[in-house]
């Protein structure tokens, strides 16, 4: 009797293929997109003074009341172009089989590398000590580092919190520091209480057993990765996020009159362009271009603190 793996031709499996993605993207969620209809223009800023004057109220039965005024300023945007292409040759969309689709898989992976790169924008932003001012960061060394002998999470993110100008609602942890975070014994006190067995140490805090504990809206952690090495070597797949963290005061969907840390500008959101060539090839090629642009901006730096080297 023939073996069994003579009786079988090897095929492609139609329920089955691999592909590594990155990891969640935040950048959405720490610089929302504001839709713009320029590539370049101006935006009102409300003179912040004038929100907290202590005015003189008081009048008298025939007096008139004490003037107050205000003022505003104008700020600016300026978009620049991100693109990203490629070559789709008709051979290979005729001959590809379930469950490749080139069209949308090759559509999917600009998207893709498009957010890698946004999201490195983003982070460089946000992990960047200037993005703050003075008295809105503070740089841990030694044992002062989360994990450290004399470490204090809960007070340093406590003041990250309401040192902003408007009190933070949101978190940002690079991996590497949420990983330390989530196991210190100090948080693990604190969110854990009467559920956790004191005498023998371990368990892990959740993202929303933290946001619970420091009273904010959403606790985000930085995941993706990108190749640091150049063309050619071995990838390096390093994280984009660094070792820091930051409290930010973000609106999710800004508007007039609001104000929040940062704001991604957009005047052209993502779109998909394809062309045909019948030069190419036998068949012909279709290009598939995925394009946009924007510009990352700190809208009012007081409203972000940021801990820098939070952990070794």
């Amino acid at each position: 009797m023939p073996e069994s793996r003579s009786l079988h031709i090897d095929a492609i499996l139609t329920n089955l293929s691999v592909k590594y993605r990155n990891a969640d993207m935040i950048w959405p969620l720490i610089m929302p997109v504001v839709q713009v209809g320029k590539r370049s223009d101006k935006f009102f800023r409300y003179d912040k003074a004038d929100s907290f004057k202590l005015a003189d109220d008081k009048i008298g039965p025939k007096s008139m009341p004490n003037e107050v005024d205000w003022g505003m300023t104008t700020d600016n945007y300026s978009v620049k172009d991100h693109a990203l292409g490629d070559w789709l040759p008709q051979e290979v969309l005729d001959n590809a089989d379930s469950p490749i689709q080139p069209e949308v898989d090759t559509n999917d992976f600009l998207n893709m590398l498009l957010d890698v790169a946004e999201e490195k924008r983003v982070a460089d932003i946000v992990f960047n000590a200037a993005s703050y001012p003075t008295g809105n960061k503070v740089t841990l060394s030694g044992a002062a580092q989360w994990g450290g002998g004399s470490d204090s999470p809960i007070n340093d993110i406590i003041t990250a919190i309401e040192g902003c100008f408007m009190r933070a609602n949101t978190l940002v942890f690079g991996l590497d520091t949420w990983l330390r975070l989530r196991q210190n014994p100090a948080i693990l006190d604190a969110v854990k209480a009467a559920t956790r067995l004191q005498a023998n140490g371990g368990g892990l805090a959740t993202q929303s057993e933290v946001a619970s504990l420091f009273d904010v809206e959403r606790v985000l952690i930085g995941r993706s990765r990108y190749i640091s090495t150049k063309e050619g070597q071995t990838p390096a797949y390093t994280r984009l996020w660094g070792k820091h963290a930051a409290a930010l005061h973000v609106v999710p969907n800004p508007g007039i009159k609001s104000v929040t840390f940062g704001l991604t500008f957009s005047e052209t959101n993502r779109l998909t362009q394809r062309d045909f060539d019948p030069k190419r090839g036998v068949k012909g090629a279709h290009y598939l271009k995925v394009a946009w642009n924007s510009d990352e901006k700190v809208i009012a730096s007081d409203l972000g603190y940021m801990i820098e080297n939070a952990v070794a």
